[in-house]
């Protein structure tokens, strides 16, 4: 079990403190589990310095504009890898790709998204997409890459590492051929499943050098999906054994002194597992201007798409089909007169003309027969 020091229970209050009048923090003891009050506590509360109280004071930079900013990081991590028991590969299967290669958008998947987010916001170097088998790795080795960023692809080849440990071992990897200023710089961590409706260049530009770590975090008091992480806080994850990003690099960064800030720059989190939260996805990036219909896709006189709905590349859309708050995937055709509503249609599958379709992932693959559905989880 986690204990807080007299230390840092004293700054738990002096954070607390500081963020009084702030919605998130009046919501703090109030709404969260221990379990995410502990980790939101452990990112906006800094160690108390004995010198100079006021040098380590939390950070929080909230709200959106045109905040720009350069990134000391050269390396970014995608985080994209999935075991075969965690929650998301029943998500994964039913639609036949990986969650991290999904369209969450009607032109890009979600890793896409991210890529697209870092080169707009001004990162420039190389992203490391991590995947945890060679099978993943065909989905992503054509991505379409931004100017100024490269992509390397690397299969986690040692199991059990946990978040953490796979991010110490790419650091490890790459820093010999680092310059100092660059490994000072350290990386840009990304979850890519989740949403990417972070506001990267303010996120970018709060990142300061002096800290151990840079979390980005929404309104809804949960991550963003991205960290910025200095790289004497990432000597401090062992080259073997388990090693989790939340519960024990974080506490590692903040009992070795360094400070550890939050940015709030989104307007709601949300992680991609299942198909509630993969329509929930697409919607906040929706509202955050995401193109909602794939250039070529068809959409014939007479249908219907409309609510927080995707038709991505190569889809169609048939005369008389109505579409409401769904995504249908690369390729897939929903036929005359057929109705889809808060569901996922697979890439290459044919909804049949009359058919109702509402609350599940349809079908299996390449197939016009409904079958294999996942159901309303």
């Amino acid at each position: 079990m986690f204990h807080y020091s007299e230390v840092a229970k004293t700054r738990i209050q002096q954070g607390k403190a500081a963020l009084r009048g702030n919605s998130l923090s009046q919501r703090v003891d109030e709404s969260m589990s221990p379990l995410s009050l502990r980790t939101w506590r452990t990112l906006v509360v800094s160690p108390l310095s004995t010198t100079n109280s006021t040098q380590h004071a939390p950070t929080v930079v909230r709200g959106v504009g045109s905040v720009t900013g350069s990134c000391p990081a050269t390396v970014a991590i995608l985080l994209a890898g999935q075991r075969v028991a965690s929650r998301t590969a029943r998500l994964a299967t039913s639609l036949g790709l990986p969650i991290a290669a999904l369209p969450i958008d009607a032109e890009r998947s979600a890793t896409e998204c991210w890529m697209q987010r870092l080169a707009e916001a001004g990162f420039c170097g190389t992203v490391v997409l991590a995947v945890a088998s060679s099978a993943e790795r065909a989905f992503y080795e054509r991505t379409a890459m931004p100017e100024g960023l490269t992509l390397e692809v690397r299969v986690d080849s040692t199991e059990h590492r946990g978040a953490g440990g796979t991010i110490g071992d790419v650091w490890r990897e790459r820093r010999g051929a680092m310059t100092e200023a660059a490994q000072r710089g350290g990386i840009v961590l990304i979850e890519a499943s989740k949403a990417s409706d972070l506001d990267f260049p303010r996120f970018l530009a709060a990142i300061d050098s002096t800290q151990g770590a840079l979390i980005g975090a929404a309104l809804n008091s949960a991550p963003a999906g991205a960290m910025w992480i200095a790289g004497a806080a990432l000597e401090l994850v062992p080259a073997i054994g388990f090693f989790d990003l939340k519960e024990q690099l974080i506490p590692a960064i903040v009992a070795s002194g360094m400070s550890v800030a939050a940015c709030v720059g989104a307007q709601e989190s949300c992680r991609i597992s299942d198909r509630l939260s993969y329509l929930k996805a697409i919607a906040l990036m929706l509202a955050s201007g995401a193109p909602a219909q794939a250039a070529d896709a068809i959409l014939e006189p007479g249908c219907t798409v409309r609510g927080n709905s995707i038709v991505c590349r190569g889809a169609v859309v048939e005369r008389g089909a109505l579409v409401v708050d769904s995504a249908i995937l690369p390729g897939a055709r929903v036929c005359a007169d057929a109705v889809v509503a808060r569901s996922v249609v697979p890439p290459g599958t044919h909804v049949p003309c009359g058919y109702l379709v509402v609350d599940e992932i349809f079908g299996a693959l390449g197939s016009p027969e409904k079958s294999g559905t996942e159901g309303s989880s």
